[in-house]
Order: C-alpha cells, then structure tokens, then sequence
C-alpha cells in the first residue's frame, strides 16, 4: 500500500534535472529487480546487465526476444546467456572501448615517463658539458671546488631521476600485466559459454575450424560428436528451469572431463546440444569412446541436492562424423547431425556413426 502525503508534509522541491534521472534510474532498478523475483534468476552481474539494457531501451532486439521468453515462462539463466551472446557477444562493446582507452592511458603514461627522463639526461648532458669547458680554462682552488659541487649536484639529480624512473617503469610493468590479464580474461569470455563453463558456438567454431586445418596440414584424423541430451524438456517440465540449467551444467562437465583427458574438447552449440572435438581419432573408434561416455552418465542415478530425492537418470544420443577434405565447420556438424536424427530415430540413448 502506497503512502499517501498528509496534511503535514510540505511541498515537495522542483525537481532538478539530477533528481529526474536518480529517479529514472531507481525505476529501472526496481524494474530489474522484479524482474529477478518473477523469474527466479540468479541476481549476477551478467545477467543484471542484460535485464538492465532490456528495461531501460538499449538493445531492442534483445528487449522483443526477452519479451517473447517471459511470455512463454521460458526466460532461463540458459536462455537469458545465450540470448546475451547472439545480441551483445559475451564482451561488450562498451567494455571493449574501456580497455582500449585504458591501454591509450598507459601508453601515454609510459611516454610522459620517457620523456621526463630524457629531459632528466639531458640537463644532466648539459651539466657534464659545461663543467667539461670550464675545466679546460684556467681554475683556482675555489673554481675548482665549486665545479665539483655543481656536479656532484648534477649526479645526485641524475641518479634521483633515475631511480623514480625506475620505480614509475616498474609501476608501469605491473599496469601493464594487468590489463594483459584483463584482456585475456575478456578473450576467454568472448569464447566461453556462461551458463556451463565450456566453449560457446563461437569458441566451438572457432575451434573446429583450426582443428580442421591442422588436420588437413598433417593427414591426421578428426572427428566431430554431436550430443543432445534425451527428453530435456519432459526434465525442464518435471522438475523446473533451475534444476534444468544444473543438467546442462553437468552434463557439460561430464563430457569436458572424459575428453578433455584424451586432447579432446567440448562446446555447446545452443540449447541442450554439446559438440565434443576429438582429433587424432577415426570415425568408429570416436564412436565408442563417446558410447562408452554415455554408458557412464546413463548409469549415474541424479539427487536433488535439497532434499536428496531422486529425479532418475539422464541419458544422450550422439552422432559422430569424421572430417573429410574441403569439408566446411558447418558440413562437417551437418554429418554428425544426420548421424543423431538416426540416433533418436532409434530409440535414443545411443551412439550413431556417419555412415558417409
């Protein structure tokens, strides 16, 4: 129930210009957080940012496909992240501007330093110079003496410059590494998917598509496996979103560990489908390995981690295919397809190879 103003309140200020957008901003704020509380999602900076630019405008197209999810009561954490990675990419772009400027910052920094030393050298050029003329000429004992403390004053000078200089390069050193970390983290993040850790579509093709060149450059075998995740939605529906995005997150696990051990790796491609690299390995024997991953996680019972009750097994089908000369990224996913439509074709829970 909202407050009503009595009798005894005085008039409110004009508000200033300051005081509207404080309150525009508290509106949005309070819009978000309804938006955390309707949906159940989890109140993390990247999805903040997300629901953020939906309220206040900034990405249209993002606010129709959020619109279209809360509608249809599917605005996921899985949903919400891949729908951040396909309208701002994983780093955005404001983001990328403050990098940048901060590495413009640094630089600039770096070369007023130089500068300053420069400066420091040559005054101190100048100085040895000039006592260099006046000891050419004719000098008494107390010429002498006031030459050698010019210099000495000039040296110490040096050397005091020196040493800040030294101490403003290492500083410099330090910010620099960081902002290396920094943009090293924003690279990974750029290829990672936010919900399960492992590689998003980008990262995935990304990768694919080296590992096709290295396998055509030495003659190696390359196989792709294609893993979709046996009625994920009849799970979604039973247990809930939440415990739905734990399954994507552990199924991803499962199969980043188990290939990762053997030089292989693991993307997500959308959804509840996984695509695992596996180079080096033919067609069949790819197969099996992925087979008997998939016998390993169908033969896990699931609990709850609230109340420890059981919510049955999770099972995958997969298609594998082997890359062939001149196949695209996308061919070669398109085979592994095929191979598990026939999978599910079969009664799920199986591991097809591409007979082509």
């Amino acid at each position: 129930m909202q407050h009503q103003p009595g009798p005894l309140l005085r008039q409110a200020a004009v508000p200033t210009p300051a005081d509207a957008a404080s309150a525009t901003q508290l509106a949005g704020f309070d819009a978000v957080r309804a938006l955390l509380v309707a949906t159940g999602l989890p109140a993390e900076p990247a999805v903040y940012d997300v629901l953020w630019r939906h309220v206040e405008g900034e990405a249209p197209e993002l606010s129709l496909a959020i619109t279209a999810a809360l509608a249809a009561g599917d605005l996921t954490l899985a949903t919400l992240m891949t729908l951040r990675e396909a309208h701002l990419g994983a780093l955005s772009e404001a983001s990328v501007k403050q990098l940048i400027a901060e590495a413009h910052g640094q630089a600039e920094a770096l070369g007023r330093r130089i500068a300053s030393g420069q400066n420091d050298l040559a005054d101190y050029g100048r100085a040895i110079a000039d006592g260099g003329e006046r000891l050419a000429g004719p000098l008494d004992a107390t010429g002498l003496a006031g030459l050698l403390e010019q210099l000495g004053e000039a040296t110490a000078t040096i050397q005091a410059a020196n040493s800040r200089l030294i101490g403003e390069l290492a500083e410099a050193a330090a910010e620099s590494r960081a902002l290396a970390d920094r943009l090293h983290q924003a690279e990974r993040a750029a290829v990672t998917d936010a919900l399960t850790g492992v590689m998003n579509r980008r990262g995935l093709m990304l990768a694919l598509a080296g590992a096709q060149a290295e396998a055509e450059a030495s003659g190696a075998a390359l196989s792709v496996a294609v893993v979709d995740i046996d009625h994920f939605k009849r799970f979604n529906d039973r247990f809930g979103h939440a415990m739905g995005d734990d399954v994507l997150c552990f199924v991803a696990r499962h199969l980043a560990d188990r290939l990762e051990q053997e030089g292989g790796s693991v993307g997500r491609l959308g959804g509840e489908e996984f695509v695992g690299l596996l180079p080096g390995v033919p067609v069949h024997a790819a197969a099996g390995r992925i087979d008997r991953i998939r016998a390993e996680l169908t033969g896990q019972l699931l609990r709850s981690a609230v109340d420890g009750s059981s919510m049955g097994r999770i099972s995958f089908s997969a298609g594998v295919a082997e890359h062939r000369p001149g196949f695209s990224a996308e061919r070669l996913i398109e085979r592994a397809d095929g191979a598990l439509y026939t999978a599910k074709r079969l009664g799920r829970d199986r591991v097809v190879p591409d007979r082509g």
